[in-house]
Formats: structure tokens, C-alpha cells, sequence
């Protein structure tokens, strides 16, 4: 291993929480809400129970082979041809889930604070930003990541203030919705905190041994969880039923009427610290995709895969112009990720066994 590639367990925790926590934070409360009325927060708890079993399925694969990314995993598993095939679909899934989350961002941009700023404007700055940071090694990459994940608490400070507007007895009776739908609804907070699939590429350059990484990946999923069902909690009891079923974004409703000393739209606070945010999750995608292309196309790092996958997001994410189709970009990822975050894992995971394959360790 590289030791100036590499990155820390530590920075591995605070890289998993940066990712999971993307654009749904906006809209989770509101999509709870429609499924699980006053149990959303027992809907997250059982989703981020989920998660971790997911996580760990992931983790048996990749501590079979230690070194490799799952890029040559696939190879490594089912054979050159196949494998190559699934790199493939590999690269184009962290492509499509980056260009989903950067396509929700300019949505949310575009609506509540630059309303008459041109779409390709708001994409340029989201490519060039995104190219000048990903050509970097991880390690710096890690660094800057690091530092973004922190204003997750300014973040929650601001949304903690809508304990001041709460009234517990919005959410009762809890199972309201009944038992059947608030476990349903787990499968939203799945869709909240994809992310995670970082680790299927960066597992080998994390320093420490398996039983490490997997506690700063379990650690960092149950801070999201802890993070999101705040969240949750806040807003239903913050707004009325019949409120919280009228805002598709209910954190930027609740900010809004609340004053913070001389300033009375604390949404312009909220939303920039945010997208700074939503910059680090983007880019994590984006470096997945890369590094990817450049294993496919033998290249010695992935510097100069960036561009073409940068730009190939931006275009895509462009060309949407209709409500319904941006929709449709999510609910393709969202769909996705079910095949390339759990089905295919662990079939790779279970034909490991049957043929044991797996990564001969160094002593």
C-alpha cells in the first residue's frame, strides 16, 4: 500500500457520514411522513438496521481480498470477459448515482435560492470544481472531504433549533401507519444514505487491518442514522400532519420560519452550507467512476479518467428539461443500487466460496 494515497480509518468514518448524508436530508422527513406518518423515525432506525447488514455482506467480500478494489474483484471472481463487463456496469453506476445526487442539487438550487440562474451556470461550477478536486490522490481528496463533513454540524444546529416549534403529539399514535408500512418505509432511508458503496472502491487503501475499517464503516452509518432520525423527529412534530404532507422539503420550511437573531431567512444560512456538502458527495461518486475507467483502460492513476467522466455527468444532467424526467434519473439510480449494492455482491461473495477464490495475504 501506498502510504501517501492511502487514507486512515478516521478519515474512512468521517468520509462514509459525508457521503450518507446527501440531498434526501431535504426531503426525507416528507417521503417518512407519506409512508409511516408518526413512525418515520422508527422507519430510519430499522433502514440504518438494514444498512449495516449490507455493509457487512460487503465487508465478508472484501476482506477476501484485501488488495483489491471491486473493480478487480469482479475480474479476480468470474473471468476476464465478465469481469470486464462488469466494470463497465460498475463505472456507469457510480456515474449515474453522481450525475442523480447533481441533478437533485441543481433542482433544489435552482428553486430556492438562484431562481433565474442558468442551468448550465450552476453544472459548470459543480464540473469544474469537481475535476480540479478529484485529479488529486486520495489522500488529499480525504483531506478536503474531511473537512467538509464538519459543517454537518452547523448543519444539525440549525435544524435543532425547530425543537423550540415542537409538539409531540403530531406523531401519536406511532403506528398510525401500522407495522407492515413503517417497515416498508426502512426502504427510503436505504435510498437516503447510499454512499457507503464508496468502500467497495477504497477498501485496499484504508490503513489497518479488517476488523478496523469495519468498525469506523459501522460507526459512521450509526451516527447517519442518529442524524437522520433527529431529523425526522424534528419535522413531524414541528408541522402538523396535514402540513408535513404539503412539503416535499420540509427542512427549508422549517428554517424559514424560524428567526435567528437579525436574520429572518435562516434557509440562506442552511442551504450554501449544504451544498458545500453535497459537493463532497458528489465527488466521491465521480472518483469511484474514475478510478474505475482507469483500471479499465490500464491507466497508472486515475488523473486523467476524471474529465471524461466529469463532463459525461454534467452533459447528462443537463439534457433532462421536464420535471418527470429528472425524477426518472433517481428512480433509475435509486433501482439500481439494489443490483450493484446487494444482489451483486453477494452473488460475487457466495461464487467466491464455491470456487474459493480469494486473495492470498502477504505474512
Amino acid at each position: 500500500m501506498n502510504k501517501e494515497t492511502s487514507i486512515t480509518p478516521g478519515q474512512l468514518f468521517f468520509l462514509i457520514i459525508k457521503f450518507e448524508i446527501g440531498v434526501d436530508i431535504l426531503s426525507l422527513p416528507y417521503r417518512m411522513h407519506l409512508l409511516s406518518k408518526g413512525g418515520g423515525w422508527i422507519s430510519v432506525i430499522l433502514g440504518g438496521l438494514l444498512i449495516q447488514l449490507i455493509m457487512l455482506m460487503c465487508w465478508f467480500l472484501l476482506r477476501r481480498f484485501p488488495g483489491s478494489s471491486i473493480y478487480e474483484i469482479t475480474s479476480r471472481i468470474t473471468g476476464r470477459w465478465i469481469g470486464k463487463l462488469l466494470v463497465v456496469a460498475y463505472i456507469a453506476y457510480y456515474l449515474l448515482m453522481g450525475t442523480s445526487v447533481l441533478v437533485n442539487a441543481q433542482d433544489v438550487i435552482n428553486r430556492w435560492m438562484f431562481q433565474n440562474t442558468p442551468r448550465w451556470a450552476i453544472l459548470a461550477l459543480f464540473m469544474l470544481g469537481s475535476i480540479y478536486l478529484i485529479r488529486q490522490n486520495l489522500r488529499v481528496i480525504a483531506r478536503v472531504l474531511v473537512l467538509i463533513s464538519f459543517l454537518i454540524v452547523p448543519m444539525m444546529v440549525l435544524i435543532s433549533y425547530g425543537i423550540k416549534e415542537t409538539n409531540l403529539l403530531y406523531i401519536l399514535p406511532l403506528t398510525e401507519a401500522g407495522w407492515p408500512k413503517i417497515i416498508s418505509g426502512s426502504t427510503e432511508t436505504l435510498m437516503a444514505m447510499f454512499g457507503f458503496e464508496f468502500i467497495l472502491v477504497v477498501f485496499p487503501m484504508v490503513q489497518g487491518n479488517n476488523v478496523g475499517k469495519l468498525k469506523a464503516i459501522a460507526a459512521a452509518n450509526a451516527v447517519v442514522v442518529l442524524l437522520y432520525g433527529f431529523t425526522v423527529l424534528i419535522c413531524s412534530t414541528a408541522f402538523s400532519p396535514e402540513q408535513l404532507g404539503l412539503m416535499p422539503e420540509p427542512i427549508v420550511y422549517l428554517l424559514r420560519s424560524i428567526p435567528l437573531g437579525t436574520m429572518d431567512r435562516v434557509d440562506y444560512l442552511f442551504l450554501p452550507i449544504w451544498l458545500i456538502s453535497i459537493f463532497g458527495s458528489i465527488s466521491g461518486y465521480y472518483y469511484a467512476a474514475s478510478y474505475g475507467l482507469s483500471y479499465l483502460l490500464k491507466q497508472k492513476n486515475h488523473r486523467k479518467s476524471v474529465p471524461y467522466i466529469v463532463v459525461a455527468s454534467c452533459v447528462i444532467a443537463y439534457l433532462p428539461r421536464q420535471q418527470q424526467h429528472l425524477d426518472l434519473i433517481g428512480s433509475i439510480a435509486n433501482n439500481s443500487a439494489y443490483f450493484f449494492l446487494v444482489a451483486l455482491p453477494l452473488l460475487l461473495l457466495l461464487l467466491s466460496y464455491m470456487f474459493n477464490r480469494k486473495e492470498e495475504t502477504k505474512p
